[in-house]
Formats: structure tokens, C-alpha cells, sequence
């Protein structure tokens, strides 16, 4: 599973396989360009998860480690897009592969608690997000 963000001037960027390796949402080459044009994951099965005219967009991952183990296990990946302040959030279960879309207003984003990590995004007329077959 990879995600591309596609930048207001044109510019690329494809991150590693974040089932593997760090995600790089605040690290990847581009961390500080600004105006997220579009962002798309590339889901298993030949899907891919498509965001675009958020005023801004987060990434994180769900994760547990038990006690006395070492590492963590990825539970769940969230991309998230707020908008006139409401958030849709896009829930991809790492172990099932079930895709679920949450709705709620900005800052209660994450079981009704905020997240850190947002970057601006290329605000349109319309804010679109779904799920749709590769092309």
C-alpha cells in the first residue's frame, strides 16, 4: 500500500510500502511543500482510496504492541480530509481489509478526540473522497 500526493504545482510524491516501512507523512522528500492537490492509496484488490480539495489532510496509523513485546502490530490506517470544518476519515483495517468512512466535526476526529499532524491541503469548491476500482 502506497499514497501519492500530488502538490498545487504539479509535483509527485509516492511514499514506500507503509504496511513495511515508516509511512514518512512528516518525513518524505516534500515534507514542507504546502497545497495538497490530491491524495490517493493504493489499496490490495486493485482499489485505491482518492481525497482531493481538502483544506488540509492527515495520515496516521493504529498500532498495538504487547506487553513485554517488542515492535508494534498495525491494527488500522486513517487518512483523513478537513473541510468548512468537518472531517471525513478513511479507515482501512490493516487484518480484515474493511474500508469504513467516519464523518465528524473537526477536532473530534479520532473517537472524538483531535490529531496532530495535518498539512495543508489545496482547498477546492467541492471536497471528494471515496473508494474506487484502478483504472
Amino acid at each position: 500500500m502506497k499514497y501519492t500526493l500530488t502538490f498545487n504545482d504539479g509535483m509527485a510524491y509516492t511514499s514506500p510500502d507503509i504496511r513495511r516501512k515508516d509511512p514518512g507523512w512528516a518525513s518524505e522528500a516534500g515534507a514542507r511543500r504546502v497545497g495538497i492537490r490530491e491524495l490517493v492509496l493504493n489499496i490490495p484488490g486493485g482499489k485505491a482510496l482518492v481525497l482531493e480539495g481538502f483544506e488540509a489532510y492527515n495520515f496516521f496509523v493504529e498500532a498495538s504492541q504487547a506487553l513485554g513485546g517488542s515492535g508494534a502490530n498495525i491494527e488500522a490506517f486513517n487518512f483523513c480530509g478537513r473541510w468548512h470544518g468537518y472531517v471525513v476519515t478513511w479507515r482501512i483495517d490493516f487484518k480484515t481489509g474493511q474500508i469504513t468512512k467516519l464523518m465528524s466535526l473537526d477536532g473530534l476526529e479520532y473517537f472524538g478526540t483531535a490529531t496532530r499532524g495535518w498539512r495543508e491541503g489545496l482547498m477546492g469548491e467541492k471536497a471528494r473522497s471515496g473508494v474506487c476500482p484502478l483504472q
